[in-house]
């Protein structure tokens, strides 16, 4: 986390890069934005009327990410003057930072550092969905709203109902970029390969029924495959609300949000081996929910493992064990956190339970995975031993400081990876038997 802006703050943050005060109490917390070169640049997701104690917003300079500044008292009027004053103290010298860097100013309207790279090529942008059918209109709301001709809007129905065609089928009458594709097979990474199956695209996106992307996510997404040795992009997630205490709870644990800066990761001079596991430990990379490979890279490496993802005895590990093994095959992932989308985070505490138990189970699966196919394994492992010692050491004093996952949470996490190891080899099992690796190609 070196180097990355809320450090300046002199504050605690959590793993997802919020300020650790807003989650200190369990009453909701607005989530918003504020665009500095932008005269009225405060805008806040929640709708009108709801209460909130505090606020959250993600600071964008020329749609540069600078930070997340806490707003203590969001429930009194605060004038943008003033939450401008505040970003001022907090982040003032990133913002200097930029203005040096791009030779520009706050105030300018435009910025050599806000125009991306264009990536010619047909680009698809896959969307599992099972039945959810709100959270999948407002996520097709944003998809329709980028700016781009060659593209496929690709929805795989992994549980085919005549709500989510009819929904699909509204979209499509307005969108002809809009596709629909049933797959009756359980398992998210069935859902994907087939969607893969069903595209010549060369880029493909994912992201979740639960996600709302920004107008530019996707154009920041494909930016970095201008460089020939990127394989794999992800990128910045943030809580799309902070309603309840259970979305509260999951900031707390993990959140998805990676940080504030552009980040490489490979096998030659971009290698995070001071983490545990690099790169089969894959938390500092990204999410699922937010990521685009090279079709050939995709194809090349079989998709994504069938044995591991939601709606799988797994759970969930999928998207860790493609992008690791992108990276091993040489490939470059990059993090660019321009390319912004909110989540929808669980609701309440029955299913942030089931979500945690499945990123535990799915975490040690996808380590057994590699740990079964893959000699370079062991290397890790002992490499790792003294950055495990790190760890401890400092999960010891979030303990202690009231920072830590709640004990009833933590329980959870843990039997869900104590049981990884044999769910995955169930999993296995049962791929090879149904044959399920050849979805990717039309099966």
């Amino acid at each position: 986390m070196t180097g990355d802006p809320t450090l300046s703050t002199g504050g605690q943050i959590t793993p997802g890069f919020l300020p650790a005060a807003a989650l200190g109490h369990m009453e909701p917390t607005a989530v918003g934005t504020i665009d500095l070169d932008c005269h009225d640049g405060v805008s806040f997701r929640a709708g009108p009327g709801t209460m909130h104690r505090d606020a959250l917003l993600l600071v964008r300079l020329h749609q540069e990410p600078i930070g997340i500044v806490h707003v203590p008292d969001a429930r009194n009027a605060i004038s943008a003057d003033k939450i401008r004053a505040l970003v001022e103290h907090q982040f003032g010298a990133r913002i200097r930072q930029h203005e040096a860097g791009f030779g520009c100013r706050v105030s300018d309207a435009a910025c050599p550092g806000q125009t991306p790279t264009h990536v010619p090529g047909q680009v698809a942008v896959i969307v599992a969905t099972t039945g959810r059918v709100d959270a999948l209109d407002r996520c097709l709301r944003s998809l329709t709203a980028l700016q781009r001709d060659d593209l496929e809007l690709i929805v795989v129905d992994n549980r085919p109902a005549r709500r989510t065609y009819d929904l699909v089928s509204r979209w499509q009458a307005r969108d002809r970029r809009v596709r629909y594709i049933a797959e009756h097979r359980p398992g998210l990474s069935i859902a994907r390969n087939r969607g893969i199956a069903a595209t010549h695209a060369q880029f493909i996106a994912f992201t979740d029924d639960d996600v709302v992307v920004e107008p530019n996510w996707l154009t920041w997404l494909l930016a970095p495959f201008a460089d020939a040795n990127v394989g794999v992009v992800t990128g910045m997630v943030l809580p799309g609300e902070l309603e309840t205490a259970a979305q509260k709870r999951f900031e707390q644990y993990s959140g998805f949000c990676k940080g504030f800066e552009r980040r490489a990761y490979d096998v030659r001079s971009n290698g995070a081996y001071d983490r545990l596991l690099y790169p089969y430990w894959g938390g500092i990379f990204g999410s699922g929910n937010s990521v685009a490979f090279r079709r050939t890279e995709l194809v090349a490496m079989g998709g994504f493992d069938p044995a591991l993802g939601a709606g799988t005895i797994v759970h969930g590990g999928e998207d860790l064990d493609a992008m690791s093994r992108a990276i091993l095959r040489g490939s470059e992932l990059v993090y660019e956190p321009r390319s912004l989308c909110w989540h929808e985070h669980r609701r309440d505490d029955a299913a942030l339970r089931g979500q945690l138990f499945g990123y535990g189970v799915g975490l040690t699966g996808a380590l057994t995975k590699a740990l079964t196919h893959d000699p370079r394994f062991a290397r890790a492992a002992v490499r790792s031993v003294p950055v495990a010692f790190r760890i401890h050491r400092r999960r010891k004093r979030r303990r202690s400081s009231g920072a830590a996952l709640p004990p009833e949470f933590a329980k959870i996490e843990r039997a869900g990876m104590l049981r990884g190891p044999l769910l995955y080899a169930r999993s296995a099992r049962s791929v090879h038997r149904l044959r399920l690796n050849e979805v990717i190609n039309g099966g």
